[in-house]
């Protein structure tokens, strides 16, 4: 969880991750601390719990803390991820990419300080547009739903664009369920639940947190999800739009996570090889465009605050 507005702590996220493989591995609760548990950065006025994401990335680094350098090995790979998706999709995109990534600049600045699992997001999206397989876009999109949730609104695009893979997408997700109660317990998906119902207050970013209307994003996130499953004869614009129902549906929005909408250039590196008109996608225009001005006014509400 990085600190809103300000300076936060090195690897933040990473650390988070970190402590939540060790209390897995400990036997203690995942959602709470115990004496003697490893200590996390938590953002005041949203949450007190240790971890806000879904069990499966506790599961995951319940293996990496195992390893002696299971948080370097992590934090080289999201650099390398995130760095070689925006080169890649930049390079592909032309003066379209360079804009945007020079407008994302701040978010992957905080992305490679905080490694969230977002800084994956840009090139496992890409692989998901590019990938011919409809079960292989499906699986990857379950895969991320199951980690973050928010990317779940990508299911109105498979569910619309490539059908044969919304069971891929539903297999990755159960996939995932049975991995918590396997390798962490079965009370974790409860515990989160539990999280989740007592309310995570919204960030600084988040539509929520910026007009003060708290079932915003949880709307933009629905709504999205439902005009990317309508926009399916147009599997760019369609695809556009659950990328940016991904990031502005989610209440929990920081800088870093912003990172995940290079995705938005996925579509113009690599055109849908049967409506090529589309990568000029309106809505990925727009979104190239609307998402640096909605992260300016933000940062002129944020001063006006201080």
């Amino acid at each position: 969880m990085s600190a809103s507005g300000g300076a936060i702590q090195p690897f933040s996220d990473a650390v988070t991750y970190l402590a939540a493989g060790e209390r897995l591995a400990a036997g203690h609760q995942l959602y709470e601390l115990s004496p003697g548990d490893r200590q996390v950065l938590r953002v005041v006025g949203t949450s007190d719990a240790p971890l806000l994401s879904p069990p499966p990335i506790a599961v995951i680094w319940r293996a990496l803390v195992a390893i002696p350098f299971g948080l370097q090995a992590w934090i080289v790979a999201c650099w390398i991820a995130l760095l070689g998706a925006t080169f890649i999709l930049t390079r592909r995109a032309g003066v379209t990419g360079a804009i945007l990534a020079t407008a994302l600049s701040p978010g992957i600045g905080e992305q490679l300080s905080a490694c969230n699992m977002a800084a994956f997001f840009p090139g496992i999206l890409a692989i998901a547009w590019v990938s011919q397989s409809g079960r292989t876009s499906g699986a990857v999109v379950g895969l991320l739903a199951a980690l973050k949730l928010s990317p779940g609104s990508m299911a109105g695009w498979i569910l619309a664009s490539r059908p044969r893979g919304f069971p891929a997408l539903l297999l990755a997700v159960v996939a995932c369920v049975v991995a918590c109660v396997v390798a962490a317990s079965p009370g974790a998906i409860p515990q989160y639940l539990g999280v989740v119902a007592r309310g995570v207050g919204p960030s600084w970013l988040s539509l929520s947190g910026l007009t003060g209307i708290g079932w915003l994003s949880f709307g933009v996130l629905v709504v999205g999800t439902l005009l990317a499953f309508t926009l399916g004869r147009w599997p760019a614009a369609s695809f556009s739009v659950g990328v940016l129902a991904a990031v502005l549906g989610t209440p929990a929005l920081y800088l870093s996570g912003l990172v995940t909408l290079l995705a938005l250039l996925a579509p113009m590196a690599w055109p849908h090889p049967t409506r090529r008109k589309m990568v000029n996608s309106p809505v990925a225009r727009i979104g190239a465009i609307g998402i640096p001005a909605h992260f300016a006014f933000a940062k002129v509400l944020d001063v006006r605050r201080r």
